[in-house]
């Protein structure tokens, strides 16, 4: 019976500590150019915010993937212009994540609340620039 008990707090114990704080974010890559073209319906809302900086005139969904971000384990994604994008969950407290983001030759630190998202650059591509949207799954 001790044997039993001592082996059930053990599993206890190590599921604990297996179930480490992780969160799902949607990582989309935008293209978006000055250049005469069209604009993805879904994007309108980033480049009327974008407008008082930069007018771009055409706006598409290069890439989007589902990440699973585990606490201080970094998640990768590939950017059509070389670049390197990692994401690393530093922190999860009422469902707002703090993520950190490296996408050289810049680092940053965001929350992510429920209805929340961030951006930032990318780098350039093909005469446009690229950028990096994290938000909540849709």
């Amino acid at each position: 019976m001790t044997r039993l008990l001592v082996g059930a707090v053990a599993l206890v114990s190590f599921t604990t500590l297996a179930a480490e704080p992780s969160v799902t974010v949607q990582a989309d890559v935008i293209y978006a150019s000055t250049a005469p073209g069209s604009v993805d319906p879904t994007l309108a809302k980033m480049r009327d915010a974008m407008a008082p900086k930069v007018k771009y005139q055409t706006m598409k969904r290069v890439d989007s993937k589902k990440l699973e971000l585990v606490q201080n384990k970094a998640q990768s994604i590939a950017l059509p212009n070389q670049k390197q994008a990692e994401l690393t969950l530093q922190a999860l407290k009422e469902n707002v994540a703090t993520v950190k983001v490296k996408l050289p030759p810049a680092e940053a630190v965001y929350t992510l609340g429920r209805e929340k998202s961030f951006s930032l650059q990318g780098g350039a591509h093909e005469g446009g620039d690229l950028w990096l949207v994290v938000s909540q799954p849709k």
